[in-house]
């Protein structure tokens, strides 16, 4: 196999075990949020846009589908910060 083939299979299926690993975390964890309205009200927005800056951001957080730990700090640090408000 070439290095072309295999470098999209990896991100993709790195990206795809990322998100179903700690998107219901974070939903669940936003929804016990105060601050967290416009998240929960938007929640479809929510889920394509955390889709898509995941899947750019890929190559930098891969430990994100293979580590518990690394995904538990990532789910609540990414929940504080979208739900901190700014007044």
């Amino acid at each position: 196999m070439e290095l072309w083939t295999i470098v999209p299979v990896v991100w993709i299926t790195t990206w795809i075990m990322a998100g179903y690993r700690t998107y219901p975390i974070i939903r669940k964890l936003v929804i016990d949020q105060p601050g967290s309205k416009l998240i929960v009200d938007f929640k479809y927005l929510h889920m394509l846009i955390y889709g898509t800056l995941l899947f750019i951001m890929t190559p930098f957080v891969w430990k994100l589908a293979f580590s518990d730990d690394i995904r538990k700090r990532w789910c609540i640090s990414y929940v504080d910060a979208v739900c901190r408000s700014k007044t």
